[in-house]
């Protein structure tokens, strides 16, 4: 048991957490006209729709990722997934290579105009929070700020529980046999 599952099994954890998003829910009311009006005049001044700009962002977090990766992040069907690479691939936003471990399997990366487009919008995205923070008082943003790294630390470390113990169980399921799987 690591030092955090006590605490996510709390009684008031769920309150807490409740809680939490309320106020992030607050927060985001201030921050969303200022992003999304951004974010819209960058989907059509490159013709983009909502989910290719999306498969940019995730492509940037998890690159090289297959074309059926890809659409489970996105929870679309391959066939739209793979529709929608295309139409990135020919505007020169993403990229297609040959999967080294399997031939036939082709991994999609964002080229170097597509993470310059994402980019962007990260700015953008900033601008908007410095826009509204920056009407604070600076002790205000410092204690904000540490909070905001204290949550992040702890969902770091959170997930890389999560992903060492999904591992762990993984190898244990390739040495572990079915029982009628041995010879």
């Amino acid at each position: 048991m690591s030092e955090l599952e006590p605490r996510a099994n709390a009684p008031n954890a769920s309150a807490e957490a409740t809680q939490l998003g309320e106020e992030m829910k607050r927060l985001h009311r201030w921050i969303s006209g200022r992003v999304l009006i951004h974010m819209q005049d960058e989907l059509q001044d490159h013709d983009l729709t909502f989910p290719q700009m999306t498969a940019l962002h995730q492509l940037r977090a998890h690159a090289p990722l297959t074309v059926t990766a890809l659409a489970k992040t996105l929870s679309l069907s391959v066939p739209a997934t793979s529709h929608l690479v295309e139409r990135l691939v020919r505007r020169g936003l993403a990229q297609r290579r040959e999967n080294p471990e399997n031939r036939r399997e082709k991994l999609v990366l964002p080229s170097a105009q597509g993470l310059q487009l994402v980019a962007r919008m990260d700015e953008q995205f900033i601008g908007a929070y410095v826009a509204v923070f920056g009407r604070l008082r600076p002790a205000t943003v410092r204690a904000a700020t540490a909070a905001m790294q204290a949550l992040l630390a702890e969902l770091a470390l959170l997930e890389e529980n999560h992903e060492s113990s999904c591992s762990a169980r993984a190898h244990q399921l390739r040495a572990d046999p079915e029982p009628g799987d041995q010879a």
